[in-house]
């Protein structure tokens, strides 16, 4: 979730049965393999509504080639701001440029409460939605639509982030930031440093959402291993957290936290990569590090009840494919979720922001006990935060 938009419940950076440690392995390792092959081949909220017909994209997508009979409308829903921008640039408008027939609507921003309504009532306006994965996955069949993969192509897609009610839409990553000016030479290394207030003192800032990586990180500061990390020990991660008593305050947006970097605010933050390298580019001295980035990603789902199934199961079959993953992955520091997606173009420091090039220092999150626990965890952490 991410650059320029509306905080999420559970994640990212704005413009937004427990799993076996075998599955976590397993995944990590797809990840580094999907970063790899990725790499060798090559604002504000959205609350209103926004047209686009048949633009002019940056380059047609795999629908153009096989030319294109759809017709209908479409409403595409998303986090907002510089994310849903790039989303715009690298699905939509290609989307439409293939499909002249189609006019595709935009809305915004995911809301997780109005999905259920709109089901619940039968009155669903939403088409196509960016999540996070734990909603589709926890509401698979009952507010998610189960996909036909008959018509969406998962073939080269990153299996183990593809679910019977979501595919991936995207990777990024919870990731370290420090100001480089007050540490120099002897800068915070991972979640044990970030700890450290003896050795690395200042004022650090975590996201304020239970599934913001805060439980992760102060789990894996005290010495639990990655592959260990779930169930989640609320215990033992909140008596870490209170270790940083004072010396920690919490952003509850991209852009409160981008705002921290830029105005020194604080001395250390985990961050969404996304508002980091924006934080970057207008001249932060915050710099990452990267061991223990907390891996993460978004999902595309329908809701059940849908009136245009058909055609948002085509427009995410196009979403997902090689070309548009490309464009997104070069538009904006995220990752392609489809293995054959040409590399990003992006420059240098782009680059260095980008997570699938850090794959292999991450730490997968686990979408699948969130999406059980993500209730209780929400629970636990307002109470902790409300002291």
């Amino acid at each position: 979730m991410p650059i320029g938009g509306v905080p999420r419940p559970a994640c990212r950076f704005s413009q937004g049965g427990h799993t076996r440690v075998s599955r976590l392995a397993k995944t990590s390792a797809l990840l580094v393999v999907a970063g790899a092959l990725v790499a060798a081949c090559g604002g504000s909220s959205s609350s209103s509504e926004s047209s686009t017909a048949a633009s002019a994209a940056p380059a047609a997508s795999e629908a153009a080639a096989a030319g294109s009979d759809l017709s209908g409308n479409l409403t595409f829903v998303s986090w907002g701001g510089a994310y849903q921008d790039a989303q715009t640039k690298a699905m939509v408008d290609t989307f439409a440029a293939a499909n002249p027939g189609v006019t595709v609507a935009q809305d915004g921003p995911t809301d997780y409460a109005k999905i259920s309504q709109m089901v619940q009532s039968g009155n669903v306006t939403w088409d196509v939605v960016d999540t996070d994965p734990f909603f589709p996955l926890g509401k698979c069949g009952t507010e998610a639509e189960k996909l036909d993969f008959t018509v969406i192509d998962k073939t080269n897609l990153i299996q183990e982030l593809v679910s019977d009610c979501s595919v991936p839409s995207m990777t990024y990553a919870y990731v370290l930031m420090y100001n480089k000016d007050k540490y120099g030479d002897n800068p915070p290394k991972n979640w044990t440093d970030f700890f450290d207030t003896k050795n690395f003192p200042g004022k650090r800032a975590l996201n304020n959402a239970a599934a913001g990586g805060g439980f992760e990180a102060a789990l894996m500061a005290d010495g639990v291993e990655p592959a260990s990390l779930y169930p989640i020990d609320y215990d033992r991660a909140f008596k870490k957290l209170d270790t940083l008593g004072d010396n920690l305050v919490f952003w509850d947006t991209g852009a409160q936290s981008q705002t921290m970097m830029e105005n020194n605010e604080v001395d250390m933050l985990l961050a969404w990569n996304g508002r980091a390298y924006n934080a970057a580019v207008n001249g932060s001295t915050f710099v990452p590090a990267w061991d223990q980035n907390i891996v993460v990603y978004d999902v595309f789902m329908i809701p059940v009840g849908a009136p245009n199934k058909d055609l948002a199961m085509k427009f995410i079959a196009d979403a997902v494919s090689p070309e548009p993953q490309g464009i997104l992955q070069s538009t904006i520091p995220y990752g392609a979720i489809n293995t054959q997606a040409p590399a990003s173009t992006g420059d240098e420091l782009f680059q260095t922001f980008l997570p699938t090039s850090h794959i292999a220092e991450g730490v997968v999150q686990d979408q699948q006990w969130w999406a059980e626990n993500q209730d209780e965890a929400t629970k636990q952490w307002t109470a902790w935060t409300a002291g």
